[in-house]
């Protein structure tokens, strides 16, 4: 590995200036890297102090900001340039700096970081050209430790091989156009570009310390994408929605690692990188997001189905692990490709999942030999056992849709549950080492349990009157199964008046969210709140996309279903995620940049 291209970004937000050079200090990052940041209006920001991204000025709220230029020039003082020759490990610090920024029409303003006067003329400079997002004072504020998203500056790693397989993937989903260029690294704005990666080989450096030239610095996390990334850095056009790609076609929102400086020093484009050993436990964030798991081994328990068992090397799958949760396996297939399957059983760091050997995907998986690494993220799901029951609960699930019910049935004990109800499909019994696993571990509990079987190749498939009848007095039904078994599934609950129901989805790599969305039917979504109601039809996309269609504001971020920050109470019905979101929300809340309605909704809004 060796460093390809080094990057700054003077001021927060705005375009970046490549360097060959860069001086790096602990608890700052690369100097004259995010010296400065402008506030947009919406809050009052406290002179010369760190805040939050919401305050300022960025690209993921204002696009126009990448057709803005920007030019620093960094004074020397003896502090600053000797730290790195006497004591590489001391913190270097920011010397003032001297910052210009030109406008998309060629006027320029230009300030020095430590010069309040010049700082309040190019902010009411920048104020008369860029819109802003709320009525308190503007400011273009500093900070010791830079204007960083995170209060701890650091330096952010990006693998162009990375960005070339998403291309593929863009390509793939008709985001770009067959015969377009590339996604150019530079929309993910990283300080380093880096040569000598395999594609998505980047996230096993999290949990690792590296030295970049005469830097040390610990890998902490992967990095969430957000809509700055839809910007295309040369054009400066919005052309391609990154985080959608991400989502439904790699199964994840990353791209790039985060690392946090340990030793001060230089670096230099052409310094080799190298791994000097495990980071400090304390500096990594514990997350769901990929990282690489160890395959321990596989087993097949009934005919194309394997159980395979991953040791997750971060340890980070028991901190999230809930029954009825699923783990993403991410391969590269020629591009990147992935899968979901259920969480079988967690113990310490070993996770275990089912998967059926149908598709290129999921042989593979299946196929792995011990010893092997592969990435993974997870757990993920929004049907878990505190959502799915309570009262009377029904099960109802079809073919290999049984194992989210094996997964819903493990772990502690169900409070508020008063009957459970298994209700399997299958034919000939193939799924038969399932079925009994699920008997053996609901027998196993306090609650009393009704099981029912049917063999279509004997008994024929369970008719409407037969649904509506195993459904009758149910407070809760989950359902997993082929589409069709599905709809005929929801529409025995309906009939059968059943408060709540819950759909367990499993979408399909590169499906795009479009593709996946067309084949939903259209429902009634009620504004609660106003009382207000509309059609949500699937040509209006998600439902954060139908509301902000009808002028309704509701707060989003990465719109891909991993912030979280989209999330609205669910007042009544229930929702589909074409593609199942990684962020965790409360049982009445929904992710409104995600879902869609599977009937009638009731939103707080």
């Amino acid at each position: 590995m060796r460093v390809a291209r080094l990057f700054r970004f003077p001021v927060k937000g705005f375009p970046a200036e490549e360097i060959s050079e860069a001086k790096v200090g602990t608890d700052r990052g690369i100097l004259g890297d995010r010296v400065a940041a402008f506030t947009n209006g919406s809050l009052d920001v406290p002179d010369d102090s760190w805040h939050r991204y919401s305050a300022f000025t960025v690209l993921k709220n204002d696009t126009e900001l990448q057709k803005w230029q920007v030019s620093i020039d960094l004074a020397e003082t003896a502090e600053s340039s000797s730290a790195t020759v006497a004591d590489p490990s001391a913190t270097v610090i920011d010397s003032p700096a001297t910052v210009t920024l030109t406008s998309p029409t060629k006027e320029s303003t230009t300030f020095r970081t430590d010069g309040r006067d010049s700082r309040a003329a190019s902010a009411e400079f920048l104020s008369r050209r860029i819109p802003s997002q709320g009525d308190f004072p503007r400011a273009l504020s500093v900070a010791d430790q830079g204007m960083f998203d995170s209060q701890t500056s650091g330096i952010s790693i990006i693998n162009p091989a990375t960005v070339s397989a998403i291309s593929q993937t863009a390509e793939g989903t008709a985001a770009l156009a067959p015969g377009d260029t590339e996604l150019d690294p530079l929309r993910f704005r990283g300080n380093v570009l880096v040569d000598g990666l395999e594609p998505f080989a980047e996230f096993a450096l999290i949990g690792k310390v590296v030295r970049l030239g005469g830097v040390r610095l610990a890998i902490t996390q992967a990095i969430e994408r957000c809509p700055a990334t839809t910007v295309n850095p040369t054009t400066t056009e919005v052309d391609v929605n990154v985080p959608r790609v991400l989502a439904s076609a790699c199964g994840h929102l990353h791209c790039g690692v985060y690392g946090r400086i340990l030793e001060s020093g230089l670096v230099s484009t052409g310094d080799q990188i190298e791994i000097e050993g495990e980071a400090p436990r304390e500096l990594v964030k514990t997350a769901r997001t990929p990282r690489f798991m160890t395959v321990l081994g596989s087993q097949q328990i009934c005919n194309d189905i394997v159980e395979v068992s991953l040791r997750d090397d971060q340890g980070w799958i028991r901190e999230f692990d809930e029954p009825g949760t699923n783990l993403r396996v991410h391969l590269d297939l020629g591009e990147p490709f992935w899968r979901t399957y259920t969480i079988t059983d967690v113990t310490d760091d070993i996770v275990s999942i089912a998967v059926r050997t149908q598709g290129k995907g999921s042989r593979a998986v299946a196929e792995l030999a011990a010893g092997q690494s592969i990435l993974a993220s997870g757990p993920h799901g929004t049907m878990t056992a505190n959502r799915v029951f309570g009262g009377t609960t029904a099960l109802v699930t079809a073919g290999i849709g049984i194992t989210p019910s094996l997964g819903l049935m493990r772990g502690a004990e169900l409070s508020g549950t008063e009957k459970i109800k298994l209700f399997h499909v299958d034919r000939d019994h193939r799924t038969a080492c399932l079925w009994d696993r699920l008997q053996k571990r609901a027998h196993g509990r306090q609650t009393p349990v009704e099981t029912h079987h049917r063999d279509t190749a004997s008994q024929g498939r369970p008719s409407h009157a037969d649904l509506v009848e195993w459904l009758a007095g149910c407070d809760n039904v989950m359902v997993c199964g082929p589409a069709d078994f599905t709809r005929a599934v929801l529409e025995a609950s309906d009939e059968a008046g059943v408060p709540a129901v819950h759909q367990e989805t499993f979408a399909s790599p590169n499906t795009g969210m479009s593709e996946a969305i067309a084949r939903c039917s259209p429902a009634e979504v009620t504004l609660e709140n106003s009382g207000t109601s509309f059609l949500w039809e699937p040509q209006q996309g998600t439902l954060l996309d139908a509301l902000e269609a009808r002028g309704l504001r509701a707060d989003s971020s990465c719109r891909g279903g991993s912030c979280g920050t989209c999330a609205v109470s669910l007042a009544a019905g229930s929702v589909i995620y074409p593609v199942e979101p990684a962020a965790r929300t409360a049982a009445d809340e929904v992710l409104v940049c995600s879902a869609v309605p599977s009937g009638p909704i009731s939103l707080g809004l």
